[in-house]
């Protein structure tokens, strides 16, 4: 079909196509993230999705072999992709679900390392169709590949608003569905000549696949195969057994809540053994399947006596009648806990506004007693924003999101980042004390010992950052044989205080492992721990003495696991891996070293490794087997995109962890900045002709501003954080855009900058350019996040700003010389 050319000029109906079916194909990886953390986990997710983006960097092999074929007959074959895009959407999943994969099994069972396999080439399809679509739109109009490529970033900023906003009404798996229908209504946008004689075929059977997808939605529910080791499935076994009763669930972009009661459930976290009452009447909330606290069926706080039994009770036995601020609070039984002991105001910090909600509303006859009072105030904000922008002391500060089990049970916390349990964190509570106040963290016990002793270690560096000489004076550990607390005071443990503490350890069969001025040696344990050979002493015994002494910095090196502090540039205070550790677990525990691993870094480092091997057999092997056969030589302006997709995405990840301090809230600043990065380089992509009509002029332009402003925006990001943070949110939201825009409408210039040039260079290299750039960026994400629980955030930004520098060399190397 001759009339076709790469100088045509897309219609608008067309750019809208483009950027619907971006906007569903981001739409549908937010539904999938969501959809998976809540049926299995969220590393889980992050490797299916991971490896399924990948989608978009095998499309350039696809297109780089067969574009030949496919341009001739360019609307017909546009169609045809955006109906297999639409039915996979959905239909992959579906099948994926049928699966009996079992990921605990998946290093023991060839059988389901097979299903895995299986599980994830499912899940790539959708992503491989809309990475062909995009990347055949953007040779097909090569000339004007700003607009394509504009209208591409236009839509992949709008989709993952318009995911998280429908999740406030629509499960997430019901979003899949709807995105396979919003992609299937774009298929009328690529219409052909009104003459053409098969144009009922342009009708009829989209009409008929959109039927089949309105069915889908309206009366087929998305199967959730839920993982058999969730809190979830275990209740939903109750249910069926008639042992439990399903109360609600309700759906937000922050997550999935359920509430089940049950006769059953005796759930009182870290309750020792001097407990002779039981636990009240309850009922219990998850989040995403995972339990997040129970929610007591009480009227008044006599009925919670079984609180005074646990460790978090210590520092009130000691302050009763204080100003307490309990932060992370999530089910209300701390609340109890405060009241208990005559607590004279009470501040409550929930990140989570849904949670509320159920406590004011369907709950409110069920546990909603709780909030009520008036010593009591709430505050939904996240606990370290919060810190940074009250001026408010006092007297008792209770860090409730700690109180769970360990790290090591579960192995999923050490992918996300926490402000809060940095040693900036935890520096700002230490602010907030009055000058009698306390600082209580209770953590579960585990086995080789690792959460307290960082902790620990975090306590004394925050410690020493407000300027306390000598940190062994202020802080106390006691442990039951379920969780250590830690104590840290605003001044030294005067003589009251010491006895105070050594009366209560003796009441509730606390052991103390470091308290100044008492030998833990002194009297017999209640619970007796494994410590160093040759020794009675615990290893958190050991752990303080050396934290405390001059041979911390060699502790910490020498640890089995990873126990340096985390800092607001590093914040991963759950990342505990460490490599040289590895050997030593697989020679002490056998076929089991695989449980006693923390599997976020390792699923990062398991990511990043099919990442590039599936590049490696699904792009760089088959262009350099093309190459061979042709006389078009491997290009260095392929380098140019690999660099520009990999500083693309670790500018905007590094961005995205800054303003989450700023904003207060990783939801927000995951929009703000995903959303706003998309939406200004699209508005950049469509201009760049405009504002440089020298396409070298745009890659040299463009990548020296973004290392002048990427610097600044950080700068600006931390600089007026105490201001802003006690701004509005909606004032903090556009205060974030403001300080991205300028930023992300320079970074929408250098690919279709380098896309013109190597359309008038090497046109047979636009796929692959295409290709190389989407494997870059899928590479890039678990790269920059295993770099920054490493090297921390300002290195892995440095290294963003480094890649476009070299682009540009690249760039003003290859295409000024004239070679390809």
């Amino acid at each position: 079909m001759s009339h076709l050319s790469s100088t045509d000029k897309p219609k608008m109906r067309e750019l809208l196509a483009v950027a619907i079916i971006s906007a569903s194909v981001l739409g549908l990886q937010v539904a999938l993230m969501r959809t998976l953390s809540i049926s299995r986990w969220h590393h889980f997710a992050y490797l299916v999705v991971g490896l399924a983006l990948l989608g978009f960097g095998a499309s350039g092999t696809w297109l780089g072999l067969f574009s030949y074929r496919l341009l001739p007959r360019f609307l017909p074959w546009c169609r045809g992709l955006t109906l297999g895009l639409a039915i996979s959407a959905t239909l992959s999943f579906r099948l994926a679900e049928i699966l009996p994969l079992n990921i605990q099994y998946v290093l023991f069972s060839g059988e389901q390392l097979f299903y895995l396999l299986c599980y994830q080439a499912l899940i790539f399809l959708p992503f491989l169709f809309a990475g062909v679509l995009i990347g055949l739109a953007l040779i097909r109009f090569a000339s004007s590949v700003h607009l394509v490529y504009g209208a591409n970033l236009l839509g992949s900023g709008a989709g993952p608003v318009m995911a998280l906003g429908l999740m406030m009404w629509l499960p997430p798996a019901r979003i899949i569905q709807a995105a396979g229908l919003l992609i299937w209504a774009s298929v009328f946008l690529w219409r052909g000549r009104a003459e053409d004689k098969y144009l009922w075929r342009q009708v009829a059977i989209p009409l008929l696949v959109g039927l089949l997808l309105v069915l889908d939605l309206t009366a087929l529910s998305m199967p959730m195969r839920i993982d058999p080791h969730k809190m979830l499935a275990e209740l939903q076994r109750w249910e069926q057994q008639d042992d439990a009763k399903h109360l609600l669930t309700r759906h937000s972009p922050r997550g999935r809540l359920d509430v089940f009661s049950s006769p059953r459930l005796h759930y009182t976290l870290f309750a020792g053994l001097t407990a002779t009452t039981l636990p009240p009447a309850q009922a219990l909330l998850l989040v995403d399947g995972n339990t997040a606290g129970p929610i007591f069926h009480i009227n008044d706080q006599a009925e919670a006596a079984i609180l005074d039994h646990t460790p978090m009770s210590v520092s009130y036995r000691i302050l009763p009648g204080a100003k307490v601020l309990l932060l992370g609070e999530t089910s209300g039984v701390n609340i109890w806990l405060a009241k208990r002991y005559g607590a004279s105001q009470i501040t409550v910090v929930m990140e989570n506004p849904q949670i509320l909600d159920l406590f004011r509303g369907p709950l409110a006859g069920l546990g909603g007693q709780s909030l009520k009072g008036s010593d009591l105030k709430i505050q939904v904000a996240s606990p370290r924003h919060y810190l940074e922008y009250s001026q408010e002391r006092f007297d008792i500060i209770q860090v409730v999101s700690a109180e769970s089990m360990a790290a090591g049970v579960s192995s999923l916390l050490s992918l996300h980042e926490n402000y809060l349990f940095t040693v900036e964190g935890l520096a700002r509570c230490l602010k907030r004390l009055t000058p009698i106040g306390l600082l209580t963290i209770t953590r579960g016990l585990q086995s080789p010992p690792r959460d307290n002793i960082k902790i620990l270690a975090t306590l004394v560096e925050a410690m020493e950052k407000v300027g306390i000489p000598k940190p062994s004076d202020y802080i106390a550990q006691l442990r039951n044989h379920l969780a250590v607390c830690t104590l840290a005071a605003r001044q030294p443990f005067q003589p009251l205080q010491f006895q105070a503490l050594v009366r209560i350890s003796d009441k509730l069969w606390l052991d103390i492992d470091t308290l100044a001025g008492f030998d833990p040696n002194s009297r017999k344990p209640f619970n007796q721990l494994l410590g160093p050979p040759g020794s009675k002493a615990s290893f958190f015994q050991l752990a303080a003495n050396k934290i405390f002494s001059a041979e911390r910095e060699a502790f910490i090196k020498d640890w089995a696991y990873n126990v340096r502090p985390a800092t607001d540039d590093r914040p991963y205070f759950f990342d505990f891996f460490r490599w040289r550790s590895l050997p030593k677990f697989m020679e002490s525990y056998g076929n089991l070293w695989f449980q006693r691993l923390e599997l976020g870094y390792v699923i990062l480092v398991i990511s990043l490794v099919q990442i590039v091997a599936a590049a490696v057999l699904l792009l760089l092997l088959p262009l350099f087997i093309w190459t061979r056969q042709r006389t078009t030589p491997f290009s260095g302006a392929l380098i140019y995109f690999l660099l520009i997709g990999l500083g693309f995405l670790a500018l905007e990840m590094s961005l995205m962890q800054r303003l989450t301090l700023l904003m207060g809230d990783p939801l927000l600043a995951a929009a703000a900045v995903l959303s706003g990065f998309l939406f200004f380089s699209g508005c950049g992509s469509l201009c760049s002709q405009r504002w440089a009509r020298s396409p070298l002029k745009a890659i040299a332009v463009s990548g020296l501003a973004i290392a002048l402003l990427a610097p600044l925006v950080l700068f600006l990001s931390q600089s007026l954080l105490g201001l802003v943070a006690a701004w509005n949110t909606a004032g903090r939201f556009f205060f974030a855009l403001s300080l991205l825009a300028p930023l992300a409408f320079l970074m929408g210039w250098p690919f279709p900058a380098g896309m013109s040039l190597l359309e008038g260079s090497s046109p047979a290299l636009l796929a692959w350019a295409w290709g190389i750039n989407g494997f870059a960026s899928v590479a890039a994400a678990p790269l920059t996040v295993l770099l920054a629980m490493s090297l921390g955030f300002r290195l892995v930004f440095a290294l963003a700003i480094t890649a476009y520098l070299l682009a540009v060399v690249f760039g003003l190397r290859v295409w000024r010389a004239g070679i390809h």
